[in-house]
């Protein structure tokens, strides 16, 4: 049997990991460093009335995509001069409006608002739903393509990098209070957006906040010393488990919703 001699067995050397200069990072096309955040994407939720077209609508250079027939904000916000407001009635009109902010107008809004994804749903599925309801027919096809087109449009709109995007949606029971008076615990009752599953799979992950609008009575201290009763709008960025209201980001637990909420957010968040 061959053996092997001590003197042809080398000891390994091990030498020194060279020294490397750690890379710079360099700043993205906005100019902020990879992983930092480049713009706002949210959802604002709440009972009919609460302030949500408003709340969304109250960064600065807005476009608002409103597909609410009866929208009475909606009205209002188009006498705004820092707003332009779109109402596309198909699936092709929302595609070329989406393309051309990623294209031709991809600097142009600084805030991008779709309200609501409760009606949106509707109108692209909405006709097809009712016809299959009434023939007696299995729904599930229908709620399933009209989810896909809803989903797609919401990943669109959040791969817009450097602009802010606001979605809005509604209860899903309509019998949820819009006002909660001040001895009443925010959500007592469980409340869901009123979206499918498929779409809240797309939309949950994809935003880096949710927020419950809702109104209250407060008692006011009048000039004359009287107390008066005063409607005050708030957005909940935390109700505990009782809702989905939640953030990513580092926001207070509630706002009182004006006309410059979110631009006041985005200040703190993004620093400009």
């Amino acid at each position: 049997m061959t053996t092997v001699k001590k003197t042809a067995v080398r000891k390994r050397v091990t030498k020194p990991a060279p020294k490397v200069k750690p890379k710079a990072t360099k700043p993205t096309i906005s100019g902020r460093k990879p992983g930092q955040v480049s713009s706002l994407k949210g959802v604002l939720f709440g009972p009919p009335k609460t302030g949500k077209t408003s709340l969304a609508c109250s960064g600065s250079n807005v476009l608002l995509i409103s597909f609410d027939p009866d929208g009475d904000a909606t009205e209002t916000l188009k006498g705004r001069d820092d707003i332009t407001v779109v109402e596309p009635r198909t699936f092709k009109e929302i595609e070329e409006i989406i393309k051309a902010l990623h294209t031709t107008d991809a600097a142009r809004f600084d805030w991008v608002v779709l309200d609501s994804l409760t009606f949106l749903f509707q109108l692209l599925g909405g006709k097809e739903l009712t016809e299959v309801f009434m023939a007696n027919k299995d729904v599930r096809r229908a709620y399933g393509k009209a989810g896909a087109a809803v989903s797609s449009i919401i990943h669109d709109l959040v791969l817009l990098r450097d602009t802010n995007v606001i979605f809005t949606a509604h209860l899903s029971k309509e019998s949820e209070e819009d006002t909660i008076d001040l001895d009443t615990r925010l959500g007592e009752t469980q409340v869901k957006l009123a979206v499918t599953p498929m779409v809240w799979k797309i939309l949950g992950p994809a935003v880096s906040f949710i927020g419950r609008t809702y109104k209250r009575n407060e008692s006011v201290k009048g000039p004359d010393g009287k107390r008066n009763k005063q409607t005050v709008y708030r957005v909940s960025f935390d109700d505990g488990d009782r809702s989905p209201a939640g953030a990513r980001l580092p926001l207070q637990a509630e706002y009182e919703s004006t006309g410059t909420t979110l631009k006041e957010i985005a200040e703190e968040i993004l620093g400009g």
